[in-house]
């Protein structure tokens, strides 16, 4: 311990030294004036307001420059469909590479640690169509579904994990005004039945891994008539369904070629996509987006994206690559894809089973996807973020006393310097290189969104991987366009000021105590407007009269979430409307606020917040790390038990729940807001077991109900602290609701 002290004191004051020496010339060559790594003040204005009533307040971005979009803006055939936005794709970038996809050798299997054996994947170099191939196919694939009796104006549905023939059947569909149905690949059968049956679809496509799947829901789905299949070259083709005719892709594409059925190009007012949402507050709704509404979403990202990848100081070339893997069923996913088109930007895609050389997919000793591709730009969810975080966080805690000193003082160094506008080039090579290989090598911008991310997640990711982490607020309904962080601003908490196209609205929130008039800055309900924001749900002429409405010839549609308007026009998410629930002393807890700052615990896997109105102290449900709490369970002497059997040990959960309250003591959450008991649940929370969505989020209700019990145990074991085996009082003796009842 003394060894390590004194060796980090040497070390500090030898990078004192040279920070001193050094600082004169690298300022120099990065002087903020040359604009090269000048980072964006927070007094310098991102955004406007541009009305101003009693009880809201508008804001939309300060413009800035986008050669792409100038050039859709002003081109001469009036680019406003999907279809005419691709072949402005093609014609501006013709034979540049467009997808890229890794060839699959052959399947292996490879016995783990634990004698366990696993299926692998053993995978060739990525493979790559060009714009113009890519035309082509997207043309063929629309004429062959003519061809089996899709008729323009009529709906598709897509039910596939994302991959470059799902974007190619999408153009395919957007080129003969087909509307596409996206499924999302993890819903249970509740959930592909509700979509194929709401939208009437009688053509649907997945993939020949996903076909068992669409085969055993039809029964409920009569009018499904056609199964188109993305082939794999491993497996054999399938056997012929009752009722059902099975096409495979490149029979689609066959009849496509031989077709002389001439396209029919969409309308900007035309469906382009049915996309439902994940479900969180009930049933999945389908948010109809029109031509027009993807082009608009579109348009209004690009000019951001321009300036991020102008940062990296050289031009967009042939070089840089997006890494394709999250749900292309998200609008996030779909709309990113697009812009990287609009760029010149090549996709190469993955699977999350592969994206590393770790990945559960990946053979030892092989390449994952993003050490062959080395992707420039990436889009990653917190989720997966929260993972990496963890993951480096963890190899770092596995080192010497010393090397755990000096890499913590590296990591701060550099964090420092970033937040000053400048770099540490020679820190990079020695200590962060590593770290950076994990995606690549060669990342530079990383878009976060579909969920908060924490402050301490963000600004350490950042840091540790080299790159621009922008976060990103939007919303299915709103085509995922409301705000993403500026270029150059490197501030967590924040989602960054109103996109190019966004008009938003701050808009007094009374019954929570929030107003556009606080002295601190507008604070309200978030409101977006503009011609990105969707049409309605599908076949929910209710629930679109209750969100949306139209002002100014723009729809717009309230958010639900809290957000609080910065001097410099970014946005800071505070609350979330339905999320917030209200203690006995009558103090307002944001549900999302305690799981995002407690997501980053290594000993949390997911966590559910609990408040109840009769109590005054929150409480949490944690599904915990499995390998973390086998790691707990040795420190404390319990190795005979298993994971089911730790959480329910008594010392386990009382150490977890003392760890969970200084975490969040540090993260800085208010007393009120910190749980002061939890209890831990074995089984992870999957789509399939309906306590998630497909996009992973928490679905309260269905956990609240099918852990009443526990919850209850939790605010007695608060009544009553010295209580090891709780008798819990009945309904008509207890005064408090249980949570059952509610």
């Amino acid at each position: 311990m003394i060894l390590a002290t004194v060796l980090m004191i040497f070390v500090r004051v030898l990078v004192g030294i040279y920070t001193f020496l050094s600082y004169p010339i690298y300022a120099l060559i990065y002087h903020p004036c040359w604009g090269r790594s000048r980072r964006h003040s927070p007094n310098e204005a991102k955004a406007r307001i541009v009305s101003r009533t009693g009880n809201e307040v508008t804001f939309r971005a300060i413009p800035y420059p986008s050669p792409v979009r100038d050039a859709i803006l002003s081109h001469p055939d009036n680019i406003n469909t999907m279809e005419e936005l691709f072949r402005f794709m093609v014609k501006r970038y013709g034979n540049r590479r467009a997808l890229g996809t890794r060839t699959v050798i052959k399947e292996d299997t490879e016995k783990g640690p634990n004698g366990k054996i696993f299926n692998k994947l053993v995978l060739g170099e990525y493979q790559w169509l060009k714009y113009t191939d890519l035309d082509v196919r997207a043309d063929q694939f629309g004429r062959g579904i003519r061809e089996l009796g899709v008729h323009p104006r009529e709906r598709i549905c897509i039910f596939a994990d994302t991959r470059a023939e799902w974007m190619t059947s999408a153009l395919g569909c957007f080129k003969n005004s087909i509307g596409l149905v996206t499924i999302y690949t993890n819903l249970g059968d509740e959930g592909i039945v509700h979509g194929i049956s709401q939208t009437e679809v009688t053509t649907a496509i997945t993939s020949l891994d996903l076909l068992p799947k669409l085969i055993h829901v039809l029964p409920d789905v009569p009018k499904l008539k056609n199964i188109i299949f993305f082939e794999n070259k491993l497996k054999p083709e399938p056997e012929p369904v009752k009722d059902v005719n099975l096409y495979s892709y490149s029979d689609v594409l066959a009849l496509g070629q031989k077709s002389s059925i001439a396209a029919a190009s969409p309308n900007s007012s035309d469906t382009a996509i049915i996309m439902y949402t994940s479900g969180s507050t009930g049933v999945p709704k389908g948010v109809v987006l029109t031509h027009g509404n993807m082009v608009s979403g579109a348009l209004s990202i690009l000019p951001l994206a321009d300036a991020a990848l102008a940062k990296i100081g050289r031009p967009v070339n042939e070089e840089d690559a997006y890494i394709a893997f999250l749900p292309l069923a998200h609008v996030l996913e779909m709309l990113a894809e697009t812009v990287m088109l609009l760029l010149g930007v090549k996709l190469g895609y993955s699977t999350p089973n592969t994206l590393t050389d770790k990945g559960t997919m990946i053979k030892s000793g092989a390449k994952g996807d993003a050490t062959l591709l080395r992707p420039t730009v990436m889009c990653a969810v917190p989720l997966i973020l929260d993972r990496i975080y963890k993951g480096i966080k963890l190899n770092i805690s596995q080192r010497s006393e010393f090397s755990q000193k000096l890499v913590n003082f590296c990591i701060e160094y550099r964090k420092y310097w970033v937040e000053h506008g400048y770099d540490t080039p020679i820190m990079n090579k020695l200590i962060f290189s590593k770290m950076q290989s994990i995606v690549g090598g060669r990342l530079k911008i990383l878009l976060s969104g579909g969920a908060p991310l924490s402050e301490d997640a963000h600004a350490f990711i950042q840091t540790c991987l080299g790159c621009s982490l922008h976060q990103g607020y939007g919303l299915t309904e709103t085509c995922s366009t409301a705000c993403i962080t500026a270029p150059g601003d490197v501030r967590t908490g924040i989602v960054g000021p109103p996109l190019m196209g966004v008009d938003l609205k701050i808009v007094d929130a009374p019954e929570l105590g929030y107003t556009v008039r606080d002295t601190n800055g507008p604070r309200g309900e978030i409101v977006i407007g503009g011609h990105h924001v969707a049409k309605e749900y599908y076949n929910m002429p209710e629930k679109t009269a209750e969100e949306f409405y139209q002002e100014d010839g723009k729809q717009f549609f309230k958010t639900g979430d809290i957000g609080w308007a910065l001097p410099d026009g970014s946005v800071k998410i505070i609350d979330r409307m339905k999320d917030l629930v209200k203690l006995q002393g009558g103090e307002y807890v944001s549900l999302g606020k305690v799981e995002s700052s407690l997501k980053t615990h290594t000993l949390i896997d997911n966590i559910c917040a609990y408040g109840d109105s009769h109590e005054n102290a929150m409480v949490a449900l944690i599904v915990p790390d499995e390998a973390k709490l086998l790691e707990l369970g040795k420190e404390l002497g319990k190795e005979a038990k298993d994971v089911e059997g730790l959480c329910r040990d008594p010392q386990v959960v009382k150490h977890v729940t003392e760890s969970v309250i200084q975490y969040s003591q540090k993260a800085k959450l208010q007393k009120f807001e910190i749980p002061r008991q939890v209890h831990l649940i074995p089984e992870p929370w999957t789509p399939e077991s309906g306590l998630v969505t497909a996009a992973f989020k928490l679905k309260r209700k269905p956990i609240q109900q099918k852990y009443a019990q526990d919850i209850e145990d939790m605010y007695n074991l608060l009544e009553h602290p010295n209580s090891v085996s709780l008798k819990i009082q009945s309904k008509k003796t207890s005064n408090k609701i249980s949570p059952k009842s509610k």
